[in-house]
């Protein structure tokens, strides 16, 4: 398994701990349990932050430069979706 593959791999795995980390801080049962998932979920998340940077260095990702009509019509389908909700 090369690099890139690894990267994704542990990247893919930080955000899944992340995420269930937060949804365990939203269920936890006292204030201290709560405040422990919080700080577990910053630290998870400045990690993912930092793997995806250091992947992103490597060229294993590339951001996509879109048009301003682009980003406008993305903003304006989910503040649709969003309105939808109420």
């Amino acid at each position: 398994m090369d690099d890139k593959h690894i990267m994704a791999d542990i990247l893919e795995t930080e955000k899944y701990l992340t995420n269930n980390t937060v949804v365990a801080m939203h269920e936890a049962s006292s204030e201290s349990l709560y405040n422990l998932y919080a700080g577990f979920s910053t630290k998870l998340s400045k990690e993912v932050k930092e793997i995806f940077g250091i992947s992103y260095n490597n060229n294993w990702y590339q951001l996509e430069a879109a048009e301003r009509t682009k980003i406008n019509g993305e903003i304006t389908k989910l503040c649709d979706e969003l309105n939808k909700e109420e």
